[in-house]
């Protein structure tokens, strides 16, 4: 009988789960989560403003603006069709609300972005940028979704690399909406 109780407390209590209790850690996949990928490095997490714009100077700024709460930055290799070790970078941030998120989404765009409109895109809106990097083009994928801004930039130009992106994005997007009520 007390296994039963104990099942049915434990069942309640992850039913019972929100969207607060969600942490930017959370959304970072694990290693091989999306398939061929591994984390590079250690996770860098930031719990408030000074570590922020200790990391990234002036351009934590926008998130300081708009309601920082936490972020966590992780960078992962991989393969891209025959290209192998390609780097993608992940930063994910807690901007506290959905307002915040989608100031800090507006406020960094630059214009020349594509929007990811078609179905199955990962967040409330979502965009891409084709760079040309110094040695390669490289692409950028940002999003928002309920209280987290997230951004992401794989070392590859390719479609292939464009849909490896879009992949974390889609992992991520859908972690969060797993868990909001």
């Amino acid at each position: 009988m007390k296994k039963i109780m104990l099942f049915v407390l434990f069942f309640l209590l992850i039913a019972c789960t929100t969207e607060e209790d969600l942490d930017v850690v959370d959304l970072v996949p694990l290693d091989g989560e999306i398939s061929g990928w591994t984390r590079s490095s250690a996770m860098v997490v930031c719990d408030n403003e000074t570590q922020l714009y200790n990391l990234i100077d002036g351009a934590g700024q926008v998130y300081i603006d708009n309601g920082f709460v936490r972020s966590a930055f992780q960078d992962f290799t991989g393969d891209v069709g025959s290209t192998p070790l390609v780097d993608l970078k992940l930063e994910v941030f807690d901007q506290g609300d959905t307002a915040n998120a989608k100031a800090v989404y507006d406020e960094v765009a630059i214009g020349t972005e594509i929007e990811w409109t078609d179905d199955g895109h990962a967040g409330v809106e979502a965009r891409y940028l084709l760079e040309s990097g110094v040695i390669t083009p490289y692409y950028i994928l940002d999003f928002w979704d309920d209280r987290f801004y997230v951004k992401m930039q794989i070392n590859d130009g390719t479609d292939a690399g464009l849909d490896v992106v879009k992949l974390f994005a889609l992992n991520i997007s859908q972690t969060i909406q797993g868990t909001i009520e």
